[in-house]
């Protein structure tokens, strides 16, 4: 891109182009409302049904924003015998430039999750728990569920599609620790949650009741609904890192997930000690509709 947008604290890919008259494509009310169709993406008979126009017109539309660089192909479906093409902006944000920038050059933000999300692509193995009763403890993971969330918000983060991109704790193989890993849940259904707890940061108390204790400020948590999220070295790989998502129960995991969802920065922000990347946080049903939607950050 030639340029950033900056919105507050964030920053928008600006397209910039020298010609004002790429302006005229879309200056009319009709090719501006066909332009924003294409901000997801959409084929032109649908954008004319959603627009309520002639579908040649759309096309006609298209057919200039696609001369001018302005959208590109993304995806093909047969549709009654005939071929729908799939198109969609190439950028969020175009402007003109009148003379030479006078501004500083901005680098790109940040992408979150990183070394877990590089490139737009998972540099992770997710790890969850087994439905099975196994280790020590007998368990099943019930985590599983709950990790949906997580891989939506790491698809909109990561375009890649390699397969496959979880493990099972019982299946992982030794050299599969390699790397980076995102494990899910706490040490009672997680194998590889449990074999990392003792240097843990923040760890399950494993003797009678099973509650978080943080070494970082002493703290004990007891509560259902808190969780951990931590970030640690690979201890099987000097390379690697390892994001863990963890709570004594089903709800505490939840709260884990939840709180990097609506805040993905907690996986870079290091603890109030200073000493390491490691959070307490507690679900909490914000609206008041008996489910818990938020996390707030106990430590």
């Amino acid at each position: 891109m030639d340029s950033y947008l900056l919105e507050g604290q964030t920053a928008t890919p600006l397209k910039l182009y020298d010609d004002p008259t790429i302006i005229r494509l879309f200056a009319s009310p009709l090719g501006w409302r066909v332009l924003r169709e294409f901000a997801q993406p959409c084929c032109p008979a649908d954008a004319a049904k959603r627009l309520g126009v002639h579908e040649q017109k759309v096309y006609y539309y298209v057919t200039n924003f696609r001369k001018a660089g302005l959208l590109r192909e993304v995806g093909r479906e047969q549709r009654q015998g005939a071929l729908a093409r799939f198109y969609q902006l190439k950028d969020s944000a175009y402007g003109v430039r009148v003379g030479p920038g006078q501004g500083k050059t901005l680098d790109p933000p940040s992408p979150p999750l990183q070394p877990f999300v590089q490139t737009g692509r998972l540099q992770a193995r997710i790890i969850v728990g087994s439905p099975d009763p196994h280790g020590p403890f007998k368990a099943r993971a019930a985590d599983g569920c709950c990790a949906i969330d997580l891989a939506l918000f790491l698809g909109s983060l990561a375009g890649g599609k390699q397969l496959p991109n979880y493990r099972l704790d019982v299946e992982l193989r030794e050299a599969e620790r390699q790397g980076n890993l995102i494990v899910i849940g706490g040490p009672t259904v997680n194998m590889v949650t449990h074999a990392l707890n003792d240097n843990l940061p923040i760890r399950f108390s494993l003797q009678g009741e099973v509650f978080l204790r943080s070494t970082l400020s002493g703290r004990e948590y007891r509560e259902d609904e808190e969780g951990m999220v931590t970030v640690v070295p690979n201890p099987w790989d000097p390379e690697g890192r390892i994001l863990l998502l963890a709570g004594k129960r089903f709800a505490g995991t939840r709260a884990a997930i939840l709180a990097l969802i609506h805040r993905p920065e907690i996986a870079r922000e290091p603890n109030p000690s200073g000493e390491a990347i490691a959070h307490v946080v507690r679900g909490v049903d914000a609206d008041g509709d008996g489910t818990v939607d938020t996390a707030e950050v106990l430590e």
